[in-house]
């Protein structure tokens, strides 16, 4: 029996049965997303069409002010008719850097220029269907420019204290996994430590 106290193995030392791929065959394409049946074999299993959606990485920001906190977005998303508060967030343009592309995102989306940027986290979307990476970006708000080009993608901007997030969280109110996930990384890897008195 293994001990309860055994150091667990290494993600990268552990073995593991790879899925072999095939022929690929294009379905739809456009600048924003394109659709493959993929020929699969998994592991001791009967090879199938495995359907593969390929979208664009993106970026998504947990921006923070020493004094207001941090800022979320409140919108609608039609896709799932859902309403809740969300971190800046958008595609890599190409050429670009994932920290530029936080800089420009929180610029187009809140006003608001940037001084440092640190990508901390990177994860897979949804990777039983999609090759979407998410890169998650803490980024400081230095200065307020004016009202943002893309306003209309959020009903309004709030500040929140950090003591504030696991609340939102909790009850519901960041219903999205992108936010979700920048969120509860920040808060539980101390990110945000110094940072808000919840000022509006």
């Amino acid at each position: 029996m293994p001990s309860d106290h055994a150091v667990p193995a290494s993600p990268s030392h552990l073995p593991v049965d790879r899925w072999q791929t095939g022929t690929s065959t294009n379905v739809y394409s456009s600048r924003w997303v394109s659709l493959d049946l993929v020929d699969v074999m998994p592991p001791n299993g009967r090879q199938y069409q495995h359907h593969v959606i390929a979208v664009p990485p993106a970026v998504a920001v947990v921006l923070v002010h020493p004094k207001h906190g941090v800022l979320l977005l409140h919108r609608h998303r039609f896709i799932t008719d859902t309403v809740g508060f969300e971190v800046p967030a958008g595609g890599i343009d190409p050429g670009e850097t994932v920290e530029e592309a936080a800089a420009r995102e929180v610029l187009e989306e809140t006003g608001w220029k940037v001084t440092t940027t640190r990508h901390f986290y990177t994860g897979n979307a949804s990777d039983g269907v999609s090759t979407q990476q998410f890169h998650f970006v803490l980024a400081r708000a230095a200065e307020y420019v004016g009202e943002p080009v893309d306003a209309h993608e959020s009903s309004t901007r709030q500040w929140f204290p950090p003591s504030g997030l696991a609340e939102l969280l909790r009850t519901g109110q960041v219903p999205g996994c992108l936010s979700s996930v920048a969120l509860l990384y920040a808060l539980q890897f101390d990110l945000l430590g110094g940072t808000g008195s919840g000022q509006r």
